[in-house]
């Protein structure tokens, strides 16, 4: 992930230091995200509250974070989690309520090394993190999140781009993870380069969005836990390769691949027993095709190719889209893709559905402004990310954050939802809520209040799984003084 400031380098980017790490997820969902991620808003003008400092001009450029190796910042926190949920247990159990609350304290750290310039985009960020929990002990974790993004303007008119990252984390730690959509909010933006990365690729006059846009994907699911256990891994590469015809016309190809499986000697959340799917491979290529047809609105088409293998299931997916988007006025950015996918069975357990087109849609909306960022999407795959024997799979995501300028206080709050579908399937679908609220005490000091709501359920037709779980984190956050500058 990149290095993510607040919006007016106010002491409170404390927060967007802590929610740099990048998100807990299953990475063969990268379309997903990727629809997200083309959720776009432009910096709006708002009148400065008395008292403080005029907003951002529109058209300026947002400053750079320091080039080089640095400690981004340091957390130490206490958390609450309504149902312990431990690892081990002989008899399967079809809900959490007989499982009782436990507490816990922990600390991470963020690292960065990043450099941008006219050509080249590098960001690099591990963030080591450790929760000890009071009463289930053996729930104890160290957990890593590592990724790597680097891209370069080879010439004019060819550009090559490569990312990593991976993810080894337990429950606990991915149900305080910031989303995907709440790491692109946190990047400082104008109007001019928030529409010129989020409709046509171009980063040149915003570096970070483009860190955080070409990063490897590892999307963040409700479902991870119920298909994989209490702790599981995940890791994902890719590498891209793009053309540029004219200034509006350009074409890009990307291949990668995506490994999620259980940790070591894990057992499911819910049940006690082993994950359902012990792991799932995943290999992606694609093609598209971009045309900008003003500096407001673009159209583009896209072909891509997904092979996902599991022990139930070895498919190949392709998919075809139309996309079109277009900025709204001076807040709104929207984008809209709709076409057809088909999946071809190489080896099929559970699902026994003959093999025919099906339509695959999907759409996003983003809004900004000096105060508030929201940003939403909604997407329709044919594929399944998991190789659990879903026909199709409906992923949405929203976020909502709020940083006045010149305030001590922000505020966020984010949504999603999943649902696979199939006849073998009972109903398999999972969402998650959370808000958090983020007060500077000090230039580089926060505190930051933490809810997170967490509800899945479903399974085979032969047996149903239901988790539903609370958890509240209180963290101190100190952020380094060279990174707020």
């Amino acid at each position: 992930m990149t290095k993510v400031n607040s919006c007016q380098d106010q002491p409170s980017s404390a927060l967007s230091r802590r929610n740099r790490k990048p998100s807990h997820a299953v990475a063969s969902c990268a379309t997903v995200l990727i629809s997200g991620w083309l959720t776009g808003a432009l910096w709006a003008q708002d009148a400065a509250a008395p008292g403080q400092a005029a907003p951002q001009e529109i058209n300026a450029a947002p400053p750079l974070p320091p080039a080089g190796p640095q400690i981004a910042s340091i957390s130490v926190y206490g958390a609450y989690y309504s149902h312990g949920l431990p690892e081990t247990g002989a008899a399967p159990q079809t809900n959490s309520a007989n499982v009782r609350s436990d507490e816990a304290l922990g600390g991470s750290i963020v690292l960065d090394w990043s450099k941008f310039t006219e050509r080249t985009i590098f960001s690099l960020t591990y963030s080591p993190s450790y929760t000890a929990q009071v009463r289930y002990s053996s729930l104890d974790a160290l957990n890593h999140v590592f990724s790597l993004t680097y891209r370069r303007k080879l010439t004019p008119r060819w550009t090559l781009g490569f990312s990593v990252a991976g993810n080894y984390s337990s429950l606990e730690e991915s149900l305080f993870a910031p989303t995907a959509l709440s790491n692109v909010a946190a990047v400082p933006a104008t109007a001019n380069g928030f529409a010129a990365a989020l409709l046509a690729g171009n980063f040149t006059n915003n570096p970070q969005l483009g860190a955080v846009l070409t990063n490897s994907p590892l999307v963040e699911s409700p479902l991870a836990n119920l298909l994989y256990g209490q702790r599981m891994l995940t890791a994902s590469g890719q590498s891209t390769l793009s053309y540029s015809f004219s200034p509006r016309l350009s074409v890009t190809f990307s291949g990668g691949g995506a490994r999620t499986q259980p940790g070591s000697d894990n057992r499911t959340a819910t049940t006690g027993a082993a994950p359902l799917i012990p792991n799932t491979t995943s290999e992606t290529a694609s093609a598209v095709l971009s045309y900008s047809l003003s500096t407001a609105a673009q159209l583009g088409g896209s072909v891509t190719t997904t092979r996902v293998s599991s022990f139930l299931e070895d498919a190949y997916s392709t998919t075809s889209l139309a996309t079109f988007g277009r900025t709204l006025g001076k807040k709104w950015v929207m984008q809209l893709h709709g076409g057809v996918g088909v999946t071809n069975y190489v080896r099929q357990t559970l699902n026994t559905s003959a093999t025919k087109p099906l339509p695959a849609a999907g759409g996003s909306l983003g809004l900004k402004t000096t105060s508030h960022t929201f940003l939403g999407s909604f997407d329709h795959t044919v594929s399944d990310p998991y190789g659990f024997g879903a026909s199709t799979v409906s992923t949405s995501s929203v976020t909502w954050r709020w940083q006045r300028p010149g305030s001590a206080w922000s505020l966020e709050s984010s949504v999603g939802w999943q649902q696979l579908q199939s006849q073998t399937l009972a109903g398999t679908s999972g969402w998650r809520w959370s808000a958090l609220v983020n007060r500077a005490i000090r230039p580089n000091l926060a505190l930051l209040w933490q809810y997170t709501y967490l509800k899945y359920s479903g399974g085979l037709q032969t047996a149903a799984y239901n988790l539903s779980e609370s958890a509240v984190r209180v963290s101190f956050v100190w952020t380094s003084t060279r990174a707020l500058r």
